[in-house]
Parts: structure tokens; sequence; C-alpha cells
């Protein structure tokens, strides 16, 4: 029989001093930091605080870390994205590595070199994208629409030129092996809480005909807009369905492209809940009992705390919010219930 987790136990109040404490630990970090300009730290912004990115960077105060940014994989130019590789690990607990790219919702400037980023970091035909963020919250935008929305819309083709320039100078253009053609193929709703849109990213010369010496890709875009910013989901359910949904089309060790507005409250708080529902021994359906036997007296730590240190320590403020975190214990404690009866 699987074990009760202690930590799903704990109170609110014991839930906030711990999200309390994980916050000014990485306040103290980035303070040290921007006080003492040391590229060499493993906390560097390096090139995220460029003047020449200002035009690529959604939010001023959200960056990804020099360590474990994204490189787009340019021929030539800026290789600069603000988008963070990360992968969760924990030790007696993850069945496997989750791999994930951590990444702010694409504007008006950048949506060509996501797609680019995309094709590039998927490297098998499939591709699968999790965005947690409706359009416009409150009249802003929060993400651009980056993707065709189908033949409803008149929007069935976006075209990603193979040269990139996000402010209009010189030292900012990004030059890549292919243009790209994001090609409408369908799109259903499930449960009126989000919509799967199925893609086709064809690479293309700058004639713009096939460039058949390269795959043609699928992308499987999920798009979930009942999440408000700031604010925790309404229900568990939906954003488990979301998940397991999502893990159909995953190829091998491929990551999942996850972004709301910044790329860091929802992305963080979808991915903790992911790799808890997915990869772990507390939690996972892949858990048998040999594994729960050798775990069960070893691991004492607090499994979700563990992930969210795990989440900061590859991209600045992962799980944002002190209602973020806790909705991560509360969608845990609902999912240990399930299983138990």
């Amino acid at each position: 029989m699987r074990r009760d987790p202690w930590y799903l136990n704990l109170n609110d109040k014991e839930l906030n001093q711990k999200f309390s404490c994980i916050q000014q630990e990485e306040d103290k970090r980035l303070r040290k930091v921007a006080r003492e300009h040391d590229q060499q730290s493993k906390w560097s912004l390096g090139a995220s605080v460029k003047e020449i990115n200002d035009f690529r960077n959604r939010y001023i105060n959200i960056m990804p870390y020099e360590k474990n940014r994204v490189h787009l994989n340019v021929t030539k130019g800026n290789d600069y994205i603000n988008a963070s590789y990360v992968n969760v690990d924990i030790s007696q607990q993850s069945i496997s590595s989750g791999h994930y790219i951590a990444t702010q919702g694409p504007t008006r400037n950048t949506w060509g070199q996501f797609w680019q980023m995309c094709y590039h970091e998927c490297h098998s035909n499939n591709i699968v994208i999790v965005m947690v963020t409706p359009l416009i919250e409150k009249s802003r935008e929060k993400c651009f629409p980056y993707w065709p929305m189908g033949f409803e819309y008149h929007d069935t083709k976006r075209y990603v030129s193979y040269k990139q320039c996000p402010s209009g100078y010189e030292e900012d253009l990004s030059i890549f092996k292919q243009s790209l053609e994001v090609k409408y193929e369908s799109a259903k709703r499930f449960d009126d809480q989000y919509t799967l849109t199925i893609l086709k990213l064809i690479p293309k010369n700058e004639d713009n005909t096939q460039k058949h010496e390269l795959p043609v890709k699928t992308v499987y875009h999920f798009y979930f807009d009942q999440w408000e910013d700031m604010k925790k989901p309404q229900e568990i359910i939906p954003i488990m369905k979301l998940s397991q949904h999502s893990h159909r089309f995953i190829s091998g060790e491929d990551p999942i492209i996850v972004h709301c507005s910044a790329g860091v409250g929802r992305s963080g708080t979808f991915i903790a809940l992911d790799h808890l529902i997915h990869n772990t021994v507390d939690f996972s359906e892949k858990t048998n009992n040999d594994l729960l036997k050798s775990t069960k007296s070893q691991y004492d730590k607090d499994l979700i705390e563990q992930i969210v240190l795990q989440l900061r320590s590859q991209r600045m403020k992962m799980v944002q919010l002190s209602d973020q975190y806790r909705f991560i214990y509360h969608a845990a404690r609902y999912l240990h219930n399930m299983e138990s009866h």
C-alpha cells in the first residue's frame, strides 16, 4: 500500500513559512549577483541583461540564468531567447528525469524565434507545447497569438523567416538554417478547459520551397486558458487531465515546452505538478511495491519543497506565489486521496 507522505499534512501557515524561506534565499543570491557583477557566478544573468536583448524580454525582471539558458541554433548572430532548460531529478524519488523548457509567452517581436527554438530543441518529430495563460487578461496582452488558430479565423498558416531581428538593429540579427511554415491541421476543445491544436512545422528554403532534407514535425499545442495570472487554478482535475494528455505525445527525452506569460509562476507550478504526477515514487502510477519498500524508510524530506527548490535553481521565481506553492500541496493531497480509495 502506498505510504501517506508526511508533508501533505502541513497546514497553510507552515507552507507559507516554507515558501517565504525559499523566496528569501533567492532574493539574497540575486542581490549578491547584482551587487558584485560576478559573471562567473552560477547565478549570473549573462546575456539576458545586455541592452540589445531588452527587445527579446517580455518583462524587465524575469531573466534566464546564463548557465542553463537555451541558445538559439543560429548560423550567425544573436542566439538569445528568454528560455531555460529545466530538468527535475530528485534523489530517491524521481523514477526518471523530467525534461522541460520554461519560457516566456512569445511577443510580437519574438514569436518567430520561439518557433525556431521549438523545431531545434525537440529531436524527434513530435513537439509538445503546454501554454498555461490566456492571451489577454484584464485588457493586457499576456501572450502574442503565435500559432494559426484555424479555418473559422481564416488563420491556417504562419511564415517564420530564417532572419529574425526583434529590435531592427543589425547587432540583434539572428540567422537560422531554415525558414519555417507553421500550418494548422486540426483543433479540439476538452472539457471547456483547454484546446489541443495540431500543427505541422515545415522547414522552408529562402524561396519558400520545402527544405526536403529536414523533417516536417508535428506540434501538439495545448492551450489551457482557465488559469488567471497570479491566481491558483479553480479546479485541480483539469490541470491533472492536461498533464496526462500532454504526456501521450512526448518522444524519448524531448522536453515539454511550457510557457505562461513570464514563464515562471504558472509554468513552474505546472512543471512541479507534472513531475510529481508522472515521475515520483510517492505519486506516479509507475511506482511498484518493491520501489515503495526501498524508499519508505529512506526518504524523509518534503518532496514538493525539493522540487520547487530545484526549479528555482534553474529559473528565477519558478512557482512565483505562495498561492501557487500551496496549490501544489493541495493538488498532491487530492491525488493521494483519490488513489487511497
